[in-house]
Formats: structure tokens, C-alpha cells, sequence
């Protein structure tokens, strides 16, 4: 579930130099309630933070699973990524997943070394060796990334993704505006879907400016067909 989670609300990235100087991004919390195949699976909980010293961000997911989802997800997961923010967008700096389980099968862990430009880390058991490239991201970062970019008023167009011990090349298209009727009322929002050459999945997101461009609805459809859905139940600001 939090595999889904990161691939559903990707989106952007590009820019203005004076736009992209000024911070964008404001700590939050936001919870979704997350369905697949029709049942519902339960909740995830995203929380950004940012650290007034360092400036330094901390995205987390954790996972609060239903009754049968719990056979797979463990209410102790947790994904995090830190990162910062500078005039080319986010950089990560560390993405860390632990699946609340013993052993390390579903565990990971990467850090960016971009003076050497390389990334390093351990996922499923295996280790990681990449190199950096322009806009790289790890699963949760590249959802801030997108943030950044819509806030800054930008297209994003391609984002880099590490997945597991692979870098992927998402595409992300604008395909249109609606005003759509969430759990939170109803919403004006910006269309979008993800897609990488060669896959058979697609992710579409309705996306909020009054909620600093969040998803307020995001589904998986693979081969045509609607899987994972996530919808926008408690979105709150949480300091500067």
C-alpha cells in the first residue's frame, strides 16, 4: 500500500530562477483513505515537515491498514524521504522504507550523494548502486517535487524515478480541469496522468490548488482497468 501511495500522487518539474529561489513548500498533514479492487484497504497518512535549522525536509507515509489489509501491510510501516529545496527544485538526500516486519525482504534504503554523484543504499535484500542525474527522485520526494513545480507556476513534463534498483522515466500529462465532488466538498482541481514507456499502468489525480495542489482523488488503472483508489478525507496546514 505505501508502493501504491508513492507511485499514485507523483506529478512536475521546471523553471522561473526568481520564482524558483522563493520557498514553496508548507508543512502538512494529509489523510487518505485508500480502496483497491473495490474493498477498502485503509488509511494512509502523509505528514511533511521542515526543519528550521537545516531547512531540510521530512516527508513521511505511515500506513494505517483495515482488518484484511493487515494481512500484508503492518500498522508499524513506515517510508521517509529527506530532502531540500533549491532553485533547480527538490533534491533528495535519504529515502528510507520499513515495512513494520522482521527481516529486511521489503525494506530499503537510499542515500544521494550528489557531490559524487552517486546513489547509494540496500532494497529488498539487495544493494543499490546508481548514479545522480538531473531530477532524479525516490518514491516520496518525486511527490514533492511535483508540488514545488505546480506551485511554482511550472509544467513538469518527464521526472526520474528510483524504484527499487531501477531508474524510471515517468511522463506526466495535463488532461484537462474539473470541479469534482470530494469527501472534503467539492473542489476545483487540475487533471494529470503518469505514464512510462512500456508499462501497462497509468495514474490519474485530480489535484487541488486549495490544498497546495494535493491530490484529492488518485487511482491505478492497469490494462484499462481501475485498481488502487485514494481519496482526500483531512488535509490541515501545520506551521511555516
Amino acid at each position: 500500500m505505501l508502493k501504491a501511495a508513492a507511485v499514485l500522487i507523483a506529478v512536475f518539474a521546471a523553471g522561473n530562477a526568481a520564482h524558483a529561489a522563493a520557498p514553496a513548500l508548507k508543512p502538512f498533514t494529509a489523510t487518505y483513505e485508500v480502496s483497491y479492487r473495490g474493498m477498502h484497504a485503509g488509511a494512509l497518512i502523509f505528514r511533511l515537515e521542515r526543519d528550521a535549522t537545516s531547512a531540510r525536509y521530512t516527508y513521511e507515509t505511515h500506513a494505517n491498514p483495515g482488518l484484511l489489509a493487515r494481512l500484508v501491510v503492518s500498522p508499524a510501516a513506515v517510508e521517509r524521504s529527506v530532502f531540500e529545496v533549491d532553485a533547480g527544485g527538490v533534491r533528495p538526500l535519504e529515502w528510507r522504507l520499513d515495512d513494520g516486519k522482521s527481516g529486511e525482504l521489503a525494506d530499503g534504503a537510499l542515500h544521494f550523494d550528489w557531490s559524487r554523484g552517486a546513489v547509494t543504499g540496500r532494497i529488498r535484500g539487495k544493494d543499490v548502486r546508481l548514479p545522480t542525474q538531473p531530477n532524479v527522485q525516490d518514491r516520496l520526494s518525486i511527490q514533492m517535487a511535483v508540488t514545488t513545480a505546480l506551485l511554482r507556476g511550472q509544467e513538469p513534463g518527464a521526472l526520474s524515478l528510483i524504484d527499487d534498483h531501477q531508474i524510471k522515466r515517468y511522463t506526466y500529462t495535463r488532461k484537462g480541469e474539473a470541479k469534482i465532488e470530494s469527501r472534503l466538498g467539492p473542489v476545483d482541481t487540475l487533471i494529470y496522468e503518469s505514464t512510462r514507456e512500456g508499462s501497462s499502468r497509468l495514474s490519474r489525480f485530480w489535484l487541488a490548488p486549495r490544498f497546495d495542489y494535493a491530490a484529492v482523488r488518485a487511482e491505478q488503472i492497469r490494462k484499462g482497468k481501475v485498481e488502487t483508489v485514494m481519496e482526500l478525507v483531512r488535509w490541515e496546514r501545520t506551521g511555516d
